[in-house]
Order: structure tokens, then C-alpha cells, then sequence
């Protein structure tokens, strides 16, 4: 087993439909957590509370279980005629956690409010320079003002991937030189996360954390 594979497991055995009467329909086993396909699109650094949000986002959560460390994020890709490739699910993994310890791990849905994502960019990231948001970290890093238009700049960015070919768009940006802190950037068109699975093992430390049944 793979860990994109694990990932499905986990979204699989605990999904919600939207609406009690989709679980009868026909082939609704089948779809039941899938998000697309899960690609590994960088390590993250983790240094004290992590969280993603979208790049305007003013409400998201925040996590202390991941244990500080680079770790595996995993990204799930859907496609969009006229706005290309878009993200539809995100795993961050702990560094070194086999897929069978992720499936046999204690999953707890954390999505009791809101967590905001962005018509445009969102990101998952740890010890930013600026706790108020990421988009101000990324304007920061830039050279630019901390209320500069941090959305409209990595949409261009987008753009230009997609244009190339990509169907994996995404920025990995280091927010802070100074302990190298990170933030993985990937583009949305939905606006908030209702899942978000966290996992601990046996011993209580966290494994990862699953954001996924994103919904405009």
C-alpha cells in the first residue's frame, strides 16, 4: 500500500455525504471520500502550530499534534476546463509514518467551525514571520508591502504554470529565511474545507491531518 492510498482509506471509512440519500446511489461506495488523485508536492517544515487557510482568509484552524519536523504533503488535483487544475484535498503526513500506521491510527474529525480557503490561492504552512496571515508572509518575502495583493500575484503565477503544461501548479516559498520555514501554495476555487481528519497513533502523537470536502 501507498500512502495516497492509505489517504483514501482514511477519507473513504470516514466520509459524510452532503445528503443522507446520496449513500443509496448507485456506484456511491466507489466515490465515497475520493478526492482525485493524490500527488507528493513537497515537505513542509513544521516548527509549533501549522495551519492552511486560503491567501485572503480571516477564520482557518490551527494544529499543534504534528510533531516539528519536515513532513509530506500530498495534494489531490482535480481539473476545470476554463480554470485549469485545481486542489480538492490536502494530507500532510508525519515524517517517517508508514501507510499502515496511517490507517490504523485514531482519526477525529476537527472541522467543528469554518476554514477558510480562497477563489484563487490557498496554502498549508508552519512559523510564518506574520501570524496575522500567509498572504502578508508571501507579500513580505517578495519585497512587496504586507498589504500588497498576495492573490492576484500567485494567480499570474498559476496561470503561467498551467500555460506551460502543468497540471500540478504549485509554489513552495520559504516565508522565513532565518529558520527556513516554508509555506506550500496550490490553487482553489472553492471556498472552505468542512473535513479535516486528524490522526494520532497508539501513543498519541499526531500522524497527519487530512483537509478535504471542500465546497464553494
Amino acid at each position: 500500500m501507498k500512502i495516497s492510498e492509505a489517504v483514501h482509506e482514511i477519507l473513504k471509512a470516514n466520509y459524510q455525504p452532503p445528503f443522507l440519500w446520496e449513500a443509496d446511489e448507485p456506484g456511491a461506495e466507489d466515490r465515497a471520500g475520493y478526492q482525485g488523485e493524490l500527488v507528493l508536492a513537497g515537505q513542509l517544515l513544521v516548527r509549533g502550530d501549522l495551519a492552511m487557510c486560503g491567501l485572503g482568509a480571516s477564520e482557518y484552524f490551527t494544529f499543534d499534534d504534528i510533531p516539528d519536523g519536515r513532513h509530506d504533503v500530498y495534494l489531490a488535483y482535480d481539473w476545470h476546463d476554463e480554470l485549469g487544475a485545481f486542489v480538492t484535498a490536502v494530507a500532510l503526513i508525519a515524517g517517517g509514518t508508514t501507510p499502515e500506521a496511517l490507517v490504523s491510527a485514531s482519526w477525529e474529525d476537527a472541522a467543528d467551525d469554518v476554514n477558510d480557503l480562497s477563489e484563487g490561492a490557498s496554502a498549508i504552512y508552519s512559523s510564518t514571520p506574520d501570524s496575522w496571515g500567509i498572504a502578508g508572509a508571501l507579500n513580505l518575502t517578495a519585497g512587496e508591502p504586507g498589504y500588497a495583493d498576495a492573490l492576484a500575484r500567485v494567480g499570474a503565477e498559476f496561470a503561467a504554470q498551467r500555460a506551460a503544461g502543468s497540471r500540478t501548479p504549485l509554489l513552495d516559498v520559504v516565508v522565513n529565511p532565518t529558520n527556513g520555514a516554508n509555506a506550500l501554495v496550490f490553487p482553489t476555487i472553492d471556498h472552505n474545507s468542512n473535513s479535516i481528519l486528524v490522526g494520532h497513533d497508539e501513543s498519541g502523537t499526531g500522524v497527519g491531518i487530512i483537509w478535504s470536502g471542500f465546497e464553494g
